[in-house]
């Protein structure tokens, strides 16, 4: 079953659209640079907005939210307009979530682990809902839906098995960077300014 939202929002919240540094290029035979350069998260915190304020973080936790709902087609992103890179990011696009759950398509998850970077809150949150937590977080709150059940069984599954991959990812980045590294707090300058 697919199904769409439509939101209308009031002319006086403008939205800008911005290219996600991690997009694809959805042409054959051409590679995006995040998918052959090693040191692509080097670049991408030089540029603006990503070279200060939370931008990047938020692009990280994009990509782990897009790869728990298998969502790989982020390719661009909105905020506010005019808010010189102040707000968060509004993620509108999600139509190629929870299609295949046997595809877990990990480069979601490059910003992650090619910067090895997350935010401390978030981390905390994924670790509080292993173990079954998130499954049946979701389950339940999508029992009394009028569609219910919103999601398949071998999609809550994937995305319990995601999380452990995320998961994972952080720990590759911590035993080889170290937890100060990894973990940033939330309202901390990141390292590279």
């Amino acid at each position: 079953m697919e199904g769409s939202v439509t939101l209308w929002l009031p002319d006086v919240w403008p939205l800008q659209k911005h290219r996600h540094p991690w997009g694809r290029t959805y042409r054959e035979g051409k590679l995006a640079r995040w998918e052959y350069d090693e040191s692509y998260c080097d670049a991408v915190k030089k540029t603006s907005p990503y070279d200060s304020g939370p931008r990047l973080l938020d692009i990280i936790d994009t990509a782990v939210f897009d790869y728990l709902i298998g969502n790989a087609d982020r390719h661009h992103y909105e905020s506010f307009q005019d808010d010189e890179g102040a707000s968060m990011l509004i993620l509108l696009d999600n139509a190629k979530s929870f299609g295949n759950p046997s595809l877990d398509e990990r480069s979601i998850l490059a910003p992650l682990y090619q910067c090895c970077i997350i935010r401390v809150s978030t981390w905390n949150r994924l670790n509080s809902l292993k173990n079954g937590v998130l499954k049946s977080a979701l389950k339940s709150a999508m029992a009394h839906d009028p569609i219910s059940p919103v999601l398949s069984d071998p999609h809550l599954d994937a995305v319990d098995q995601r999380l452990l991959s995320v998961l994972a990812t952080v720990k590759q980045c911590t035993d080889q960077f170290g937890m100060d590294a990894v973990l940033v707090e939330d309202r901390m300058p990141l390292s590279h300014l």
